[in-house]
């Protein structure tokens, strides 16, 4: 009788999917990181010229993402 197993195919198969799985969640964290250090760096700012101006959700087609002191609930601070 056989013994029954994975083939060794497959082990390396998987093997590699778990090396770029681990490699692409590095590069997500790394983004998500430089992506954070860029909205504290604009917190407690004002939105005004040359950064953007303060406009309604709806009406704004290019954000600038962060915490502005002089922009509403409402509004965004959008690139002119």
């Amino acid at each position: 009788m056989k013994a029954q197993g994975l083939p060794v195919t497959m082990i390396i198969i998987v093997a590699i999917g778990l090396i770029v799985l681990v490699i692409m969640g590095y590069i997500v964290s790394q983004k998500t990181t430089q992506f954070g250090k860029g909205t504290k760096e604009v917190a407690g700012q004002e939105c005004k010229v040359p950064v953007g101006t303060p406009m309604l959700i709806e009406d704004c087609q290019d954000p600038v993402y962060g915490a502005f002191s002089n922009v509403r609930a409402d509004q965004v601070c959008c690139k002119r």
